[in-house]
């Protein structure tokens, strides 16, 4: 709805659309199950059944909320004297002033409060029937906007604010609050409606993390703007995976020195900060292919264990529509100083907690994390030189092998498909350099039709056709026989200790064909001495 608004104050829509728009929305929402007021996680965009399993989360309804805050101070305030003519052409705006009032009033925050802790769970598991045992226990959080709300509202006391962590870390002479996965998403998200008094605790917060963004951008040397995000991992169906990138000495989460995924919404998140630096790195995003026919794309991935040989990065060519939204967003409030964020504050609730958001940086606090993790610029050079090795023929004499690795486990295979895995010191399947065949983690394929059984990789010496190819990242092999195209994939997860063979058959003749696949692997899992 906020999208909806923004379109109409930067003059893409005209005001009859976006209230019919807003109408709509809100006719759906009314539709919508709800528990204690509040909206589900997920529902069914068919039929507006909620789907399983069921969860309401305390951050995004806080954010749901605090937006409905502003959607009605848009349609109180916009038809005062200069739209007096275009107020008349809609009788439904005291409706649907009317509709938000009553999904502010019967939205209850106080079933997400654990009043012995003074803070908020994550949430609330319907199957389970109780709240998850997880809190939001920092002031720096995307939960932020859901406390302001509810302490506004009366749901819950305004302790709970006192309550939340003010744990400072320091930065060549700057101070900045941490927060627990260090992201963009979790310091400047709540300031689309909040205001932000300068030289407030919260304004230099904000402002320590845009500088650490740049500063850390800068020692990598890649463009800044890190979040949660989409990256350069895709599930069996072939869908991003999501995850939250931070700044390490910002972030309590551990690991966050491992990836470097840079989002374009985290720089337009922090354009009413540094408009002009902002910009400039988001042209800088722009000239390595990030925009495109919709806008920025989601992501771009520079993490070295993800990319292919010779590759500086990869770019997750994927739209969010929360992330589009909030880009949006923070366009309309540079353009039109604050907009959303003086809508938001004009509502009677929000005067009496506004001292709450003007509280100054400590001068004595507690510092940590002043041991910072050691940055060093990405090397994609090392990739640079290492070309593809690629077979047609094995060679049983000088049998060549591929070594991947994620650190902790590593696949070795030889060019004819024989090898083996560890973990760690520990053997995965059997494999002894004396035996006759048949070593490794194989795939036996029947064609049923005419009996003919092969293997998927080239440990026999049958097949009509034969590519195999190795890269730093995997090992494939690709054989044909007869009709039937087989394609083997090996790879080791780049964050987990999982190893993927992916197969692939494909049926190049005209008649269906019927085939068994039969897997085979004799398992160690112990050191190669023991076995």
């Amino acid at each position: 709805m906020l999208a909806i608004i923004s379109a109409y104050d930067l003059k893409y829509i005209d005001l009859e659309e976006a209230l019919t728009k807003i109408n709509k929305a809100l006719e759906t929402i009314q539709k919508l199950q709800k528990w204690n007021g509040h909206l589900y996680n997920w529902y069914n965009t068919l039929t507006l059944e909620p789907l399983n399993p069921k969860y309401v989360s305390t951050v995004d309804n806080g954010n749901f909320i605090g937006y409905l805050y502003t959607v009605k101070q848009f349609l109180e305030t916009e038809f005062e004297i200069d739209n007096i003519i275009e107020y008349h052409q809609f009788a439904e705006i005291p409706q649907m002033v009317q509709i938000i009032d009553n999904i502010i009033k019967n939205m209850d925050f106080s079933v997400l409060y654990n009043s012995k802790k003074r803070l908020f769970s994550i949430g609330f598991n319907i199957e389970e029937n109780k709240l998850t045992n997880s809190y939001y226990d920092l002031l720096a959080s995307e939960a932020r906007q859901a406390s302001l709300v509810a302490i506004a509202k009366k749901d819950v006391p305004s302790k709970h604010w006192n309550s939340l962590s003010r744990t400072l870390t320091s930065l060549k002479k700057y101070k900045g609050l941490v927060s627990w996965s260090g992201t963009a998403f979790e310091y400047l998200m709540p300031n689309i409606n909040i205001e932000q008094y300068e030289g407030s605790l919260l304004d230099e917060a904000c402002r320590f993390l845009i500088m650490s963004q740049i500063e850390y951008a800068k020692k990598l040397g890649i463009p800044w703007g890190i979040s949660e995000a989409a990256f350069n991992l895709r599930d069996l169906n072939n869908n991003y995976q999501y995850k939250a990138f931070g700044i390490p000495w910002l972030g309590l989460k551990r690991g966050l020195e491992d990836d470097m995924v840079v989002s374009p919404y985290s720089v337009f998140l922090s354009l009413n900060y540094v408009p002009k630096q902002g910009i400039e790195n988001l042209k800088l995003l722009e000239s390595e292919g990030m925009n495109s026919k919709y806008g920025f794309y989601e992501s771009i991935d520079y993490t070295l264990s993800r990319l292919k040989y010779g590759k500086k990065y990869e770019i997750v060519k994927t739209y969010m529509a929360h992330h589009q939204g909030l880009s949006l967003l923070s366009i309309n409030n540079l353009i039109n100083k604050n907009i959303l964020v003086k809508r938001f504050m004009k509502n009677p609730e929000f005067e009496g907690i506004k001292i709450l958001l003007q509280e100054r940086m400590p001068e004595k606090a507690i510092i940590t994390k002043e041991k910072k993790e050691k940055v060093e610029k990405l090397k994609p050079k090392d990739y640079e030189n290492y070309t593809e090795r690629t077979y047609s023929k094995i060679n049983y004499e000088l049998n060549e092998a591929n070594i991947i690795s994620n650190g902790s486990y590593t696949i070795c295979t030889k060019s004819n498909g024989e090898g083996f895995s560890k973990y760690k010191g520990i053997l995965i399947n059997r494999f002894k350099e004396t035996a006759d065949k048949n070593q490794g983690i194989i795939f036996y394929i029947k064609n049923v039709s005419n009996k003919r059984i092969w293997t998927n990789i080239p440990i026999d010496t049958k097949q009509d056709k034969l590519k195999v190819s190795f890269t730093p990242s995997e090992s494939n092999f690709t054989r044909i026989d007869g009709n039937i195209e087989t394609k083997t994939k090996i790879i080791a997860c780049a964050n987990d200790s999982v190893e993927i063979r992916r197969l692939e058959l494909k049926n190049n003749g005209n008649m269906q064909e019927t085939l068994e696949v039969t897997n085979y692997f004799e398992p160690v899992l112990s050191k190669p001495e023991q076995d």
